[in-house]
């Protein structure tokens, strides 16, 4: 089993304001991985919200200890295939997220997230919210 969490779902962790989150990934920690997407949006929001020195720690000691996947080729393809979907529909979700369901699919993996309604509307997604008790 591979979890991907969201952006929200990492930062909430790295926070650690979520008690039921923050003990399902200490559980799940072997099957975690990163999305490269998430690390340049958690990136991005360490600059520009000039967070705490613990969140920075936290963060690099996260980056530094779960595989990474980077956005390949096929997850480009799936992107826009799943985003071509999503619209035609009136379905569309936010665009990272749309990319990270893509690389999720290709994974077979579980994204991890408190926005279940949105990422459930991707067709054979699956999808998780640890941060419900």
């Amino acid at each position: 089993m591979i979890y991907l969490p969201d952006t929200n779902a990492v930062s909430n962790f790295l926070r650690g304001n979520n008690p039921a989150l923050t003990a399902r990934m200490h559980e799940e920690f072997p099957c975690l991985r990163l999305s490269a997407l998430v690390v340049a949006e958690r990136e991005f929001g360490i600059l520009h919200h000039r967070s705490g020195l613990k969140y920075r720690r936290a963060f690099k000691a996260l980056v530094s200890s779960v595989p990474i996947e980077v956005f390949s080729r096929e997850d480009a393809s799936h992107y826009a295939g799943l985003r071509s979907f999503l619209e035609k529909r009136g379905q569309g979700i936010d665009p990272i997220d749309t990319l990270i369901a893509a690389q999720a699919l290709r994974l077979g993996a579980t994204v991890v997230t408190h926005n279940v309604k949105e990422f459930s509307r991707v067709p054979g997604l699956h999808v998780e919210d640890w941060q419900s008790p």
